[in-house]
């Protein structure tokens, strides 16, 4: 939200909570696309800020540079929700730490070292990376060979029921749900384990 909101007001273009609710529409609407092989990673990083900007009347010529300025911007952030460092520590000091993530390889990457995290985990897998996207089973195969662990001794902790629990379970892998208020999408499994926070993690653990 925060690169998001930077981008447009270096563009000098409005930002409001409507805008970044019609924002949200068409990339979630993009990244479905996405995971279905419908439309390429640079494709949707592009064409976001296409729809965006006929959404705001503005001239979609600006579209990629948005793109240049939101990825730059984003790659610079390293945000974490609360609590999330210390419980990171202590993960590490137990069990081999990988990221599975949809998200681009170069901006994921830059975003961990921001953060102060990176050295935390073994393996970053990226679906730009590997070439599977969530919620094929694949990403976290390629996930579970970088850990040198088998798919049943492996948790994955995700927030997307569809996306994160389809992938886990199609992998054979246990999955905790980080429930952070988001309705589940009509049709989807609940999973038998959620958690509402991070500090519930240890304990599910």
């Amino acid at each position: 939200m925060m690169a998001l909101r930077e981008t447009l007001r270096a563009s000098r273009l409005a930002w409001s909570s409507a805008v970044l609710q019609e924002y949200r529409q068409i990339n979630e609407a993009l990244w479905e696309r996405y995971r279905r092989r419908e439309i390429t990673q640079a494709g949707l990083a592009v064409e976001r800020f296409r729809q965006l900007l006929a959404r705001l009347g503005a001239p979609i010529r600006y579209a990629r540079r948005l793109d240049r300025l939101f990825i730059a911007s984003l790659s610079q952030r390293g945000d974490l929700l609360p609590g999330c460092r210390a419980l990171l520590l202590r993960l590490a000091r137990g069990y081999r730490l990988a990221i599975v993530t949809n998200g681009i390889d170069r901006v994921q990457r830059s975003r961990l070292r921001a953060a102060g995290i990176e050295r935390l985990f073994v393996a970053v897998v990226t679906s730009e990376g590997c070439g599977f996207a969530k919620p094929d089973p694949r990403i976290l195969h390629v996930a579970l060979q970088a850990l040198g662990v088998e798919a049943h001794e492996a948790v994955y902790v995700g927030d997307d029921v569809r996306v994160d629990g389809e992938a886990a379970r199609a992998a054979g892998v246990r999955f905790i749900w980080m429930d952070r208020g988001t309705p589940l999408p009509r049709g989807a499994r609940r999973p038998r384990c959620r958690i509402v926070g991070l500090g519930e993690l240890l304990e599910v653990l």
